[in-house]
């Protein structure tokens, strides 16, 4: 049974600070289109537009991830002195975990945070795919088989 495939993701564009992927405001989204994987990503309020297109072969990995939800973790830690209010923030930040996907090239890498673990996981499929090279058949030319070497005749001595 062949399952659903997936070629087109949206959610929350993020971007890494260090090795740690953090979510910007706005929304994204990634699709593959023939041999392209094209990426638009849209700024809080339109003020920035980003329009990403990258050679499906350039994809080095694909990496899906969940962790930490980092601003309720900052936020906690701000508000600890307000009757420990922070306790709380900070025990969200990690109960509520964050879903991301990224897709790292020679040159860019792109980040998209959502909430559907599945369908994160066939895009990743869907990606992995479509960077396998294609196998195309090539018939080879017939050719008779060699015949079976002959063995020497025994001589018997008398």
């Amino acid at each position: 049974m062949k399952s659903k495939s997936v070629t087109q993701i949206s959610g929350l564009p993020g971007q890494l600070v260090g090795v740690v992927p953090l979510r910007t405001s706005g929304t994204g989204t990634i699709k593959i289109v023939g041999d392209t994987l094209q990426g638009n990503f849209t700024s809080f309020f339109g003020l920035e537009i980003k329009e990403i297109v990258i050679p499906i072969q350039n994809v080095q990995a694909v990496e899906i991830g969940e962790g930490c939800t980092w601003w309720l973790l900052g936020l906690g830690i701000l508000t600890l002195t307000i009757f420990f209010i922070g306790i709380i923030f900070i025990v969200l930040a990690f109960v509520v975990k964050q879903r991301y996907i990224v897709i790292y090239t020679s040159t860019i890498n792109l980040i998209l945070f959502g909430n559907n673990n599945d369908k994160l996981n066939l895009f990743r499929n869907e990606i992995i795919e479509a960077c396998r090279p294609k196998q195309s058949y090539m018939p080879r030319p017939s050719q008779p088989a060699p015949p079976p070497p002959s063995l020497p005749k025994r001589s018997t001595i008398s």
